[in-house]
C-alpha cells in the first residue's frame, strides 16, 4: 500500500511543485498509519504528509501508541515506528509506545526539540539511525531489553541526555550513536556488544567512565574523540585495533590499558590527551600511528615493544615531558616528526632494523645530549635533528647513504664523522652547528648542498673529498674561522657565496674542472692571492668582493667578469684581463685603491659602470681593440692616471662620466695612428692634452722601442727600461713630474710604476713610456 502511495507522490510532485502528497493510509485518534500487510494486519505509526521536501505531522503533547488500532472492520497490530513518523514534531513533549512495536525506523523522532523523555518497551529489536537525532531536551531514554542494534547517529545530538543504560542484548552500536550528548556522564556498554561504531561518543564532554566489554573486537574512529572529563580507561584484550581519532582530545585521561590482541593503534587516537602520563604499549602491536601520541604533554614514559614495525609521522610530537625512548631492533621505520618538540627527551637508542629516520623525527628536541643510530639506516631525514641545541656528538654508521636538509642544524655538535658510505649532504645539514671545529667530507660524497655548514662559526678546517661535484649556494656561509680549504679537481662549480663572510680564509686552492664560480662565493674573505683556473668561464657578481687580494691570476678561460667581482680589494696593486673576458661588470674592480695598472684583453667589447671608479692609485691602462663602450663613472676619481692606451680603432662610446675626472692635463693617451682625428672629435677622449698616434704593431710604438740616437737606444721592457749603447755611462731617469726615481750606470732599470719617464744618458734626453 505505502509503496502505491509513494509512486502516487512522484506522480504528483511532476504534475505540480505546490500540491501536498498525503502519506498514510487511514487516520485513528490522531495518529497516522500505513498498512504494512493486509494479510498479516500489521501497520506502522507514519507521518501525515510529505511538501517540497519536508515530512509534516500534527503530532504535539503526549502521544500514546497503542499496540492495537481498528480501521474498516480489521483490528490491526501496530509493529513499527516507520521512518520519519514524528520527524520535526517540536512540540512533542513525551510518547508511550505500545509493546506490539519491534522496531523504530530511522529519522523516527528526528528534531524533536521538545521531547524530553521515552520508554522504548522489550518489544523493540532495532533502532534505526537519527531516530532521536537532536531530541534536545530529551534528559532520560530507556531502551528495551530486546534491542540488538542502535542505528547510527540514533541519539545524536541529545545535549541534555545524563544517563543511558544498554541493554545485554545490544551487539552493534552505529556510528555517531551517542554523538555530542554533551550531559551523558556515565555509560555501561554490556559484553553482549561487539562493536562501537566510529563517533559512537564523540564529543559527550562530560563523560567521566567508560567500560568497554571483553566482547568488543574494534573501537572505531573518533569513538570517544572529545569526551574531555573521560579519567581512564580499559581496553579489553579482544579489541584489535583502536581506530583513528580514537581517544584524541580526552583532556583528563590519565591512564589507558591497552589490551594485549591490539595490532595496530590510529592515527590521532590519544591525541592531545595532556593528562596521560604513562603509557604501556602491549606486545601486539604492529604499527602506531600519525599522531598517534601527539601533544601528551604529561606523558613522562613510555615503553614500545618489539612487535612495532612502524611509527608513524608525528607519534609523539610534542610529549614535551618525556625523557627518554628506546626504539627496538623490530621498528624499521621512524616517521616524520615522530618525536619533534619532545623538549624534555634527553636520551634516545635507535634499533638497528631502522632503515629511515624521517623528516623532523626529532626536532626541536632541546634536551637531547646523545643519540645511537642503528647499523642498518639508510637515510636521515630533513631536520631529523635539527634544533637540537644540546646534542653534542653523533656517530653516523656506515649503513648512512644520505644525510637530509637540516639533518643536524643548529646542533652543538663539537666533532662529527661523515662515514664513506654518504653520498650526499643535503641544504643547510649542519647549518649553525656553531661549536663544530672540523669536517671531513669523504670521497664517496658527490654534492654538498645549500648552506650545508652555514654559520658553523667554529669551524677551522675542512677537508671536501675527491668526488664531489659541486659545493651548494651559501655552503660554507659566515665560517668565521675557517683559514685554508682545497677545492678537489671532481668539482665543477662553486655556488653563490659559498665562502661568503669566511673572514679568516686566507688560501683557497681552486680546483681545474671549476667552470663557474658563483656570485659572492668568496666575499669578505682574508684571501691574498688567488688563481683562477683556465677552466672556470665565468666569475660571479661581488665574486672576490672585499678581499684582501694583492694579486690575482685570471683564467684564460674567463669570459666574464661580474657586476663588484673584486669590488673593495683595497690591496689589490695590478690585474690582467685575458683575451677570452668579453665583458667587465658594474663596479668589478670599484674602491681597489691600491690598483695600479690594469690590462684589458682583445676581446672585451664593454667596460661596466663604475667599473674601476675610486681606483685612486690607477696610473696606466690599456684598453684592448675590442672595447666599443665604456660605461658610466667607469674611472671616475681615477685622477692618478697618466697613461692610458686605447687601441680601439673606433673610439669607445663613453657613459656620463667615464673619463671626466682622470687629470687629462698630464694623463697621456695613446690610440691607433689611423684614428688620431677620430679620437680628437670624440666625446671625452678629445679634452686629452696629450694623444699621441701609435702603430701598435710596429716597432716603436707605446711599449716597445722608444728612442734611438746616436747608437744610443731606450725601451720599455715590462717594468723596465732597458738602455744599450752607453756602456757605463751615468743614466738619470725623471718621472712626469720632474722627480729623480734612478741615477747610475745599470743598463736595465726597475721603476716603482707605470707610467712615462725622461732617460737622460750621454746629453741626450729619451721619453719612454711603461
Amino acid at each position: 500500500m505505502k509503496q502505491l502511495i509513494q509512486k502516487l507522490l512522484i506522480l504528483a510532485a511532476g504534475l505540480s511543485v505546490g500540491i501536498n502528497a498525503f502519506a498514510y493510509d487511514f487516520e485513528a485518534n490522531g495518529i497516522y498509519y500505513n498498512i504494512l500487510s493486509v494479510q498479516d494486519k500489521t501497520v506502522e505509526v507514519t507521518y501525515r504528509e510529505y511538501s517540497n521536501g519536508t515530512y509534516k505531522s500534527d503530532y504535539s503533547g503526549n502521544v500514546v501508541i497503542p499496540e492495537q488500532v481498528t480501521y474498516g472492520g480489521n483490528t490491526y497490530s501496530v509493529t513499527s515506528i516507520g521512518d520519519f513518523a514524528f520527524n520535526s514534531c517540536d512540540a512533542l513533549t513525551s510518547v508511550t509506545i505500545g509493546n506490539s512495536v519491534t522496531s523504530i525506523g530511522e529519522r523516527a523522532f528526528y528534531y524533536c526539540f521538545g521531547l524530553t523523555s521515552v520508554t522504548i518497551p522489550d518489544s523493540v529489536t532495532s533502532i534505526g539511525s537519527d531516530a532521536f537525532y537532536w531530541c534536545s531536551a530529551l534528559t532520560s531514554v530507556s531502551i528495551g531489553n530486546s534491542v540488538t542494534s542502535i542505528g547510527d547517529s540514533a541519539f545524536e545530538m541529545c545535549a541534555r541526555l545524563t544517563s543511558v543504560t544498554i541493554p545485554d542484548s545490544v551487539t552493534t552500536i552505529g556510528d555517531s550513536a551517542f554523538r555530542d550528548c554533551a550531559a551523558l556522564t556515565s555509560v555501561t556498554i554490556p559484553d553482549s556488544v561487539t562493536s562501537i561504531g566510529d563517533d559512537a561518543f564523540r564529543g559527550c564532554s562530560a563523560l567521566t567512565s567508560v567500560t568497554i566489554p571483553d566482547g568488543v573486537t574494534l573501537i572505531g574512529d573518533y569513538t570517544f574523540c572529545g569526551c574531555s572529563a573521560l579519567t581512564s580507561v580499559t581496553i579489553p584484550d579482544s579489541v584489535t585495533s583502536i581506530g583513528d581519532f580514537a581517544f584524541n582530545s580526552c583532556y583528563s585521561l590519565t591512564s589507558v590499558t591497552i589490551g594485549n590482541s591490539v595490532t595496530s593503534i590510529g592515527e590521532r587516537a590519544f591525541f592531545n590527551c595532556n593528562a596521560l602520563t604513562s603509557v604501556t604499549i602491549p606486545d601486539s602491536v604492529t604499527s602506531i600511528g600519525d599522531y598517534a601520541f601527539s601533544q601528551c604533554y604529561s606523558l613522562t614514559s613510555v615503553t614500545i615493544p618489539d612487535s612495532v614495525t612502524s611509527i608513524g609521522d608525528y607519534a609523539f610530537r610534542k610529549c614535551s615531558a618525556l625523557t627518554s625512548v628506546t626504539i627496538p631492533d623490530s621498528v624499521i621505520t621512524i616517521g616524520d616528526s615522530a618525536f619533534s618538540d619532545c623538549n624534555a627527551l634527553t636520551s634516545v637508542t635507535i634499533g638497528n632494523s631502522v632503515t629511515s629516520i624521517g623528516d623532523s623525527a626529532f626536532f626541536d628536541c632541546d634536551a637531547l645530549t646523545s643519540v645511537t643510530i642503528g647499523s642498518s639506516v639508510i637515510s636521515i631525514g630533513d631536520s631529523a635533528f635539527s634544533r637540537c641545541f644540546g646534542l653534542t656528538s653523533v656517530t653516523i654508521p656506515d649503513s648512512v647513504t644520505s644525510i637530509g636538509d637540516s639533518a643536524f642544524s643548529g646542533c652543538a655538535l663539537t666533532s662529527v664523522t661523515i662515514p664513506d658510505s654518504v653520498t650526499s649532504i643535503g641544504d643547510h645539514a649542519f647549518a649553525s652547528c656553531d661549536a663544530l671545529t672540523s669536517v671531513t667530507i669523504p670521497d664517496s660524497v658527490i654534492t654538498i648542498g645549500e648552506r650545508a655548514f652555514s654559520g658553523c662559526y667554529s669551524l677551522t678546517s675542512v677537508t671536501i673529498g675527491n668526488s664531489v661535484t659541486s659545493i651548494g649556494d651559501w655552503t660554507f656561509y659566515h665560517c668565521n674561522r675557517l683559514t685554508s680549504v682545497t677545492i678537489p679537481d671532481s668539482v665543477i662549480s662553486i655556488g653563490d657565496s659559498a665562502f661568503h663572510y669566511c673572514y679568516a680564509l686566507t688560501s683557497v686552492t681552486i680546483g681545474n674542472s671549476v667552470t663557474s664560480i658563483g656570485d659572492s662565493a668568496f666575499y669578505g674573505c682574508a684571501l691574498t692571492s688567488v688563481t683562477i683556473p683556465d677552466g672556470v668561464t665565468s666569475i660571479g657578481d661581488s665574486a672576490f668582493s672585499g678581499c684582501a687580494l694583492t694579486s690575482v691570476t685570471i683564467g684564460e678561460s674567463v669570459t666574464s667578469i661580474g657586476d663588484s667581482a673584486f669590488e673593495y680589494c683595497t690591496a689589490l696593486t695590478s690585474v690582467t684581463i685575458p683575451d677570452s673576458v668579453t665583458s667587465i661588470g658594474d663596479y668589478a674592480f670599484y674602491y681597489c685603491r691600491s690598483l695600479k695598472s690594469v690590462t684589458i684583453g682583445e676581446s672585451v667589447t664593454s667596460i661596466g659602470d663604475n667599473a674601476f671608479r675610486e681606483c685612486t692609485a690607477l696610473a696606466s691602462v690599456t684598453i684592448g681593440e675590442s672595447v666599443t663602450s665604456i660605461g658610466d663613472y667607469a674611472f671616475y676619481c681615477c685622477s692618478a692616471m697618466n697613461r692610458l692606451e686605447s687601441r680601439a680603432e673606433v673610439p669607445p662610446a663613453c657613459g656620463y662620466y667615464a673619463l671626466d675626472d682622470i687629470n687629462k692635463q698630464t694623463c697621456e693617451l695613446f690610440v691607433p695612428i689611423k684614428s688620431l682625428d677620430a679620437y680628437k672629435a670624440a666625446d671625452q677622449w678629445k679634452d686629452f692634452v696629450f694623444i699621441t698616434g701609435v702603430d701598435f704593431d710596429e716597432p716603436g710604438s707605446v711599449g716597445d722601442t722608444v728612442s734611438e740616437n746616436g747608437g744610443v737606444h731606450v725601451a720599455a721592457n715590462n717594468d723596465s727600461i732597458e738602455i744599450t749603447g752607453a756602456d757605463n755611462a751615468v743614466k738619470t731617469v725623471y718621472n712626469i713630474n720632474g722627480q729623480v726615481v734612478y741615477s747610475g750606470t745599470d743598463t736595465t732599470i726597475s721603476v716603482p710604476e707605470n707610467g712615462i719617464y725622461i732617460v737622460r744618458v750621454k746629453g741626450q734626453t729619451f721619453k719612454v713610456a711603461l
